[in-house]
């Protein structure tokens, strides 16, 4: 009896004590490591985007990258990337068009999803008409259309996030056809406690079906925003930003491309997120000084292929 109940205690230690390992332990590494995956967000945006973001990936610290498939140039960004076969790329999941003069509609039959076709017959602008609008069935129509669209132009994705973060922002719904597609497609999708504790919790029904348990979580999210690029501007910010970088496992995400005509037709009449935005980017992560905030502070680069090794199923190809 003395050793059945020792036996009970070891198995319930050793249940707990795998529950509390963090993601870095999860994945290696030490708890107090600092962990970062620098992504570029919206390659196949452009050509200016497709060509800066592999420039800043093969010559600089950028290290993962996420496609907008319904985007005119995504195959070009197909054809680009399949030189780098270690490539992180996943899947931008883009729900949303809003720019003034650059325009595109979603992947799958408009009359399949037109809940996602604003009055002008493109995507709206904006994540609150999309969840005005458009069904959670059309939604994951939709997401699964872009992830079928970037495999057959030859990407094997590695992780899910998603474009102005609509998935999240939208209906409780989106984010279960989210997560439900990438344990279905055996990858892991972006997401963090702030979302789980916004979304998943307040809708229990709603995520029943998923294997919650086991879901990955990413301690943290970092994105420069309109305020930072006004007040301190992007240099300033990133330099902070790793210099008080905390333990575990953030994402830094930001948006690569050049200052140059096309993406300032592109980005036209917009005062953020504009072709000098994007240029002051690509400047910062493949200059020598990011290589120098990296090594001071003992940041150690990984990637979503790691991150998602510790996903059970496999990706289902052709």
């Amino acid at each position: 009896m003395k050793m059945l109940s020792t036996i009970l205690l070891f198995l319930l230690w050793s249940h707990t004590f795998a529950q509390e390992k963090s993601l870095a332990e999860r994945l290696g590494y030490a708890r107090e490591d600092k962990l970062l995956i620098i992504h570029a967000d919206d390659l196949g945006l452009a050509h200016s985007e497709n060509e800066a973001t592999v420039q800043a990936i093969k010559n600089g610290v950028v290290n993962s990258t996420s496609i907008m498939m319904p985007c005119a140039w995504a195959t070009e960004a197909g054809e680009m990337v399949a030189g780098l076969p270690d490539l992180d790329i996943g899947v931008h999941i883009t729900l949303t068009n809003e720019w003034h003069t650059y325009k595109y509609g979603p992947i799958a039959s408009k009359t399949d999803v037109p809940g996602l076709v604003g009055p002008d017959g493109f995507m709206y602008k904006d994540c609150a008409s999309v969840a005005q609008n458009a069904s959670p069935a059309e939604v994951e129509k939709e997401m699964r259309a872009q992830i079928e669209a970037a495999i057959k132009i030859g990407i094997q994705p590695t992780h899910l996030d998603s474009h102005m973060g609509c998935v999240f922002y939208g209906r409780p719904e989106y984010v279960a056809s989210y997560l439900k597609l990438a344990e279905e497609y055996g990858i892991p999708a972006m997401m963090n406690q702030q979302i789980v504790d916004a979304v998943i919790k307040p809708n229990p029904a709603i995520f029943k079906d998923l294997d919650l348990e086991n879901l990955i979580l990413i301690d943290r999210t970092a994105i420069a925003n309109p305020q930072v690029y006004d007040e301190i501007g992007m240099d300033a910010f990133y330099t902070d930003l790793l210099n008080s970088l905390e333990p575990g496992v953030t994402v830094l995400l930001n948006h690569i491309a050049f200052d140059d005509a096309e993406m300032r037709a592109v980005t036209t009449r917009f005062s953020h997120w504009h072709a000098a935005w994007r240029q002051a980017d690509f400047d910062f992560f493949t200059g020598q000084k990011v290589r120098d905030l990296l090594k001071k502070n003992n940041i150690q680069l990984i990637t979503w292929k790691e991150i998602g090794k510790l996903v059970d199923k496999d990706l289902i190809l052709p």
